[in-house]
C-alpha cells in the first residue's frame, strides 16, 4: 500500500468480489475524497463488484474499468483489483459517461466535453491546460477509439488527454467501464482532473523504425481488418516479411514483430490483434488502404523503461502517483522475454497504478504497444 500527500494506492488479491473491494477500500479510504479510480480483472462477478464499490465509496467520483492485467503497488498482477484515491484538497474531478459509442457522432462527443467542463464550473473550477488533464477509459472491443478521440479532441484541445482501452483478460469478447454504480459496454468514460499538483502526460515506447516497409493494399478500416499487404494475402505476406510461417502467427509473434506508421515525423505502433480464417489480419487500430507500415526495431525493454523513469524523475522529482496504461502486448513481450518481473519492479518503484490495455490514447491518437499516462509529482514547498 502507498500513502502520501492526499494520494493513496492499494490493491487486493481476494477472488471474491466483495472481499476484494473491501480490502481495496481499506487501502484507499481517506477523508473528503476528490477522486477514486480502480482497475479490475474481468474474472470478478462485475455486478457484485459494482454494487460493493458504490456502497464503499458513496458521494465520490469513482471511475474504473476491466483489464487484461493490473499494475499494482506490488508490480504486475493478474486476477486482482488495484486503484488510487486523491483527496479533494489535491484535486477536483468530474466525469461523463458516453454511451452507444458505436454510433457516436462528433456533436455528441463535443457535448460530453461541454458537460464535464460545465460540471467543474458549477463547483467554481475553470479548466486550464496548466492544471487540468483529461483521462479517457473506453470499451476495448468496440473499434471506436479513433472516432471518440476525434470528437473529444476537437473540443478539449489544448487540455492534454491520455487514456486506455479496457480489457477482458485476453478473451477478446467483452470489456467494460464503470460509472455511477454500474459497468457499461459500448461506452467511454471521460474524466477531467484539475489539480494543484505538478503533472506531466507521457507516451513511452521501446521501438524505432527500420528500412523494412510494407503497403496496405486491401483493408476494411471500420472493422480494423487488413486483407492485403503488398497485393498479397495479409497474414501470408506479413509472416514472410518477419520470417515466420503463417501457422506461427500468434499474440506472442505480434508482440515480437509490431509494425509502425509515421505521422508528423514521429512513429506510432500499430499492433496486430489476430489472424482471421480468411487470411486477413485484425489490428488493434484502424488501418486504411495505402498506408505504409514500417517493421519496428526493438530496444531493450527494461533499459528503455528504466531510462524513461530516471529521466522523468530528474525533471519532475519523486512521483506521488503515476497513472499508467500499458498495452497488453508489452506484457506479452515482457513475459516471453522473461523480464516481466523486472518491468513490474520498475513500475512499483515509480508508484504506477494502472492496467494492461487493448489500446492506448494520447492526445488525438489511438496507439498500441505503448505505455501512456500521467506522472504526478509532489507539491512544491512554499
Amino acid at each position: 500500500m502507498g500513502r502520501a500527500g492526499g494520494i493513496r494506492r492499494a490493491y487486493a488479491t481476494a477472488h471474491e468480489a466483495r472481499a476484494a473491494v473491501r480490502e481495496l477500500h481499506a487501502g484507499l479510504a481517506q477523508p473528503d475524497l476528490g477522486l477514486v479510480a480502480f482497475f479490475c480483472s474481468a474474472a470478478f462477478d462485475l455486478d457484485v463488484l459494482a454494487s460493493e464499490i458504490a456502497a464503499c465509496f458513496p458521494d465520490t467520483t469513482v471511475i474504473g474499468c476491466t483489464t487484461s492485467g493490473e499494475i499494482t503497488p506490488a508490480g504486475y498482477l493478474d486476477g486482482s483489483i488495484t486503484g488510487f484515491s486523491i483527496a479533494r484538497a489535491a484535486c477536483c474531478a468530474e466525469s461523463k459517461l458516453i454511451e452507444d459509442i458505436s454510433h457516436l457522432h462528433i456533436p455528441r462527443g463535443a457535448s460530453a466535453v461541454d458537460s464535464v467542463i460545465a460540471a467543474l464550473a458549477e463547483r467554481g473550477e475553470a479548466v486550464d491546460p496548466r492544471d487540468t488533464f483529461a483521462l479517457l477509459l473506453i470499451d476495448g472491443m468496440g473499434t471506436t477509439e479513433e472516432v471518440v478521440l476525434t470528437a473529444l479532441h476537437r473540443r478539449l484541445d489544448p487540455i492534454p488527454l491520455f487514456g486506455g482501452s479496457a480489457g477482458d483478460d485476453m478473451r477478446l469478447e467483452r470489456t467494460h467501464v464503470y460509472h455511477n454504480g454500474r459497468f457499461h459496454s459500448d461506452a467511454a468514460l471521460l474524466t477531467l482532473v484539475k489539480t494543484r499538483l505538478p503533472f506531466r502526460l507521457f507516451k513511452h515506447q521501446h521501438f524505432s523504425g527500420t528500412d523494412v516497409r510494407m503497403v496496405v493494399t486491401g483493408a476494411d478500416p471500420a472493422r480494423r481488418i487488413v486483407t492485403e499487404i503488398n497485393a498479397e494475402p495479409a497474414a501470408e505476406e506479413y509472416a514472410r516479411i518477419v520470417g515466420l510461417r503463417n501457422g506461427d502467427l500468434s499474440s506472442m509473434a505480434f508482440a515480437e514483430y509490431p509494425v509502425m506508421v509515421r505521422v508528423g515525423g514521429e512513429y506510432y505502433v500499430r499492433s496486430i490483434q489476430k489472424v482471421n480464417e480468411d487470411g486477413s489480419l485484425t489490428f488493434f487500430c484502424a488501418i486504411d488502404e495505402g498506408v505504409v507500415l514500417t517493421l519496428a526495431r526493438h530496444e531493450d525493454m527494461i533499459a528503455a523503461l528504466d531510462r524513461f523513469f530516471r529521466d522523468t524523475r530528474r525533471e519532475m522529482g519523486e512521483p506521488q502517483l503515476v497513472i499508467g496504461f500499458d498495452c497488453v502486448l508489452r506484457a506479452v513481450e515482457a513475459q516471453s522475454r522473461q523480464v516481466k518481473h523486472l518491468a513490474g519492479r520498475i513500475m512499483a518503484d515509480n508508484k504506477v497504478i494502472g492496467f494492461n490495455t487493448y489500446g492506448e490514447q494520447f492526445a488525438s491518437m489511438h496507439v498500441n504497444h505503448t505505455f501512456t499516462g500521467v506522472f504526478i509529482g509532489c507539491e512544491p514547498e512554499e
